[in-house]
């Protein structure tokens, strides 16, 4: 070591050679590509893409350490509740495009084998919810459960557009003045009875019938115009400006072989449904509603991602009877616009969901979607598609909230909830 320190101290000095300007040329100026003018226009245009990324990424991070932390989940449920967990009172918050934000309250009260829920939310004198559900549980032989639940909730600048994947153009839509959206508010009464068991480990039969009651009036606010009345002609719309009541009954089968349905699980799920729907005190109202769904949950890369491909197909079968519009199948599972409607509804997914802590899942995902007057006549033509990301906040056996954001050629739609579980798959709850 001093051996080494000595040469390099008594080494001589060597005169350092004159560098021209020419040579210090590939020092002082950077090299030029002829591809830089196109690399600099590919950089600028997908900078915002490179930044939504980085946004998403540093969200996540922070969120998931938070939450796997600092226990978010455990803190509020003992904010909320009392010591023994019987009894919780907490915020609810509803924000959707379109809508007026709905903020309210939870009360939940559980002492096996009784769960009882109790919600309420306010957005404005047309925008309001009540409801109340009771759940009970039962010794079987097998696990099983029945419910009652009630609501009444009042909604305003809701839009129809007629029916059809592209109604504008559908035969069977009668506009006044070209096509648009007629606008309509809404108010509604609900009970529903259920009744399911689980025979075995992933199976699942629900039984349910429901009472719902709609009054379809205009909106009071003149900037929900035009009408539904000003739009298409007086009387070619079935349930509008009018009180409908329907009887529905439904028998479902659910096979889900995850071990858990909040958060990132594989495994894969399939169900298939099929109900009547009756008209009560004097209402003409006579149809049928089948269909199923399938999703496989496949680890990808690794077990905490799932790459999760999904269909839904559901279908209005027609009676001997009226079908108020308000009736024709929707497509509630398609995250852009909800604003088709016809008798057969198809939407296929594609989500990666990732585990970010205990409680908080992300994901990424595509949807496409089409209506149709018949299985035979869907095509894969003018078919509408969404894109976006989210993020999933939960317990091991509910949903706690939800935010997403989805783009589409019809704009950009964006949905936060806290407190107020989503309907994916239900029709009872379904509008």
């Amino acid at each position: 070591m001093g051996i080494t320190s000595c040469l390099l101290l008594t080494r001589p000095a060597v005169a350092a050679a004159p560098v021209t300007p020419a040579e210090q040329s590939g020092i002082e100026q950077k090299a030029s590509y002829g591809s830089e003018p196109a690399r600099a226009v590919a950089n600028a245009l997908l900078w915002p893409f490179r930044l939504m990324i980085d946004l998403v990424f540093l969200t996540t991070g922070t969120a998931g350490a938070l939450l796997q932390d600092e226990q978010i989940v455990p803190r509020a449920k003992d904010f909320f509740f009392t010591s023994g967990g019987e009894i919780g009172v907490f915020p609810t918050l509803f924000v959707e495009t379109g809508t007026s934000p709905n903020i309210g309250a939870r009360m939940i009260a559980s002492i096996e084998p009784y769960a009882a829920t109790l919600r309420a939310g306010y957005g404005g004198d047309d925008e309001n919810v009540v409801e109340g559900r009771m759940r009970l549980s039962l010794s079987l032989g097998v696990p099983a459960a029945a419910s009652l639940e009630g609501l009444h909730d009042r909604r305003t600048g809701l839009g129809y557009r007629g029916l059809g994947q592209t109604p504008e153009v559908d035969g069977r839509n009668q506009f006044r003045n070209g096509p648009g959206a007629g606008s309509f508010r809404e108010r509604r009464e609900r009970v529903v009875a259920g009744f399911g068991l689980r025979p075995l480990a992933d199976l699942e039969i629900l039984l349910s019938s429901s009472l719902t009651q709609r009054h379809i009036a205009d909106p009071v606010d003149p900037d929900f115009a035009p009408t539904i009345d000003q739009t298409f002609f007086p009387g070619s719309i079935v349930g509008a400006s009018r009180t409908t009541r329907i009887v529905y009954s439904e028998l479902a089968v659910r096979a889900d072989t995850r071990v858990n349905r909040n958060g990132v699980a594989t495994g894969f799920l399939l169900e298939g449904y099929g109900g009547l729907a009756r008209g009560s005190l004097g209402d003409p109202s006579r149809f049928g509603r089948t269909g199923f769904q399938m999703a496989a949950f496949v680890p990808f890369v690794r077990r905490s991602t799932v790459l999760s491909p999904k269909i839904v197909v559901d279908a209005l079968v027609p009676g001997d009877g009226e079908i108020p519009f308000t009736e024709y199948t929707g497509q509630p599972t398609f995250r852009g616009f909800d604003n088709r409607r016809d008798f057969v509804s198809a939407v296929a997914s594609l989500d990666y969901r990732w585990f970010l802590g205990r409680f908080l899942d992300a994901r990424l995902f595509t949807d496409v979607a089409t209506v149709a007057p018949a299985m035979s006549d869907i095509h894969l033509d003018h078919l509408r598609w969404a894109v976006g990301f989210g993020f999933d906040l939960h317990t091991s056996s509910s949903e706690l909230g939800r935010i997403a954001v989805a783009a589409s050629p019809e704009g950009v739609h964006f949905l936060f909830t806290l407190g107020v579980p989503a309907g994916f798959g239900d029709r009872q709850h379904r509008d």
